[in-house]
């Protein structure tokens, strides 16, 4: 991090302003994980379950985060020898730790060892083969949303697979539904519309992280994740997909909390800054430059506001020097 300045420096300056209107001032997160429990996804379940704490830290970096989180499964059947319970995330429920723990919260003593609880109650099933993890979330937020979803504060779903959505509308018994021709897969658009308009009428939204097999995957994956990046697409906003490849989890995984431990303090420049002359005002309300209320962030060449986050929909107005050679 580079601190703002009015020194004068080695560079030809022109003074520029740029102007931005807040669209985001939150800093209270439900989040939502979707796992797939097969066999071969052991691994990166265990990475996301020894790693909760690195990702805390992150989503803390810019502002002491309000958060919730809670887990689900991609299975909707729940299996068959033996069936599980609900308590084990399937069938459209959320996952239950073993001390009763099926929202971790940021007011928790220690937040990630209750995640940790919670993801010691995944079990792979025999019908885990059968990744349905769109039917599965719009289940979960159906009946369970008011146990984990707060009224006005946005839901982020972070789905994780090496495979494609396969949620059954019919026929759904029998082989793995790639080779099965019989059955009929749920319309996308019931989940695009219903996550756009679940949080709508709360002032806020739904938030899509698919962390799946990309097209352009270099590992070794089931299915490209079509129907999750599709949904992300759909929802816009800060929704952006990311590789589930064990090379590229860590990135994958905390560019999640990045992402939203920068929206709202993290107002990116048009033009590049000489790192000097910064006058910012919120409302047309001047604020001191002081490394507690801002900073300078040359590699990013953005204002990160360290103290107190603008309301949504005021103005910030931000002037600087340009630097021009």
């Amino acid at each position: 991090m580079t601190q703002c300045t009015s020194k004068d420096t080695m560079y030809s300056n022109l003074l520029r302003s740029d102007v931005f209107t807040q669209s985001y001032a939150e800093n209270k997160y439900d989040f939502l994980f979707v796992f797939d429990t097969s066999g071969s996804f052991k691994d990166r379940r265990d990475y996301v379950k020894n790693n909760m704490q690195i990702f805390l830290n992150t989503l803390n970096s810019r502002k002491a985060a309000d958060y919730q989180i809670a887990v689900t499964t991609l299975d909707m059947f729940g299996g068959m020898n033996p069936v599980l319970p609900d308590s084990q995330g399937v069938r459209g429920n959320l996952v239950i730790s073993s001390s009763g723990v099926k929202v971790v919260k940021s007011s928790s003593a220690n937040p990630a060892a209750d995640f940790a609880g919670i993801m010691d109650s995944l079990t792979e099933s025999d019908t885990a083969f059968w990744e349905q993890g769109l039917e599965s979330v719009y289940q979960v937020v159906f009946q369970h949303g008011a146990e984990f979803s707060r009224t006005g504060v946005p839901l982020v779903i972070i789905f994780m697979t090496d495979s494609d959505d396969w949620s059954c509308q019919g026929n759904c018994w029998g082989t793995a539904p790639e080779n099965n021709t019989n059955w009929s897969e749920f319309p996308l658009s019931r989940y695009s519309d219903y996550f756009r308009n679940v949080k709508k009428n709360e002032n806020s939204e739904v938030i899509a992280f698919p962390i799946v097999g990309l097209p352009s995957s270099s590992c070794s994956i089931e299915f490209p994740g079509s129907r999750y990046i599709a949904l992300g697409q759909a929802l816009g906003g800060l929704s952006s997909n990311a590789s589930v490849c064990s090379t590229d989890i860590s990135n994958s995984f905390n560019n999640v909390a990045q992402i939203i431990s920068d929206r709202g303090n993290v107002f990116k420049l048009t033009q590049l800054a000489s790192g000097t002359g910064f006058s910012i005002s919120v409302d047309k309300v001047s604020i001191p430059y002081s490394p507690e209320n801002f900073i300078y962030d040359e590699p990013s060449n953005s204002v990160i506001f360290t103290g107190s986050v603008p309301k949504k929909g005021s103005v910030v107005e931000i002037s600087y020097s340009q630097r021009t050679n």
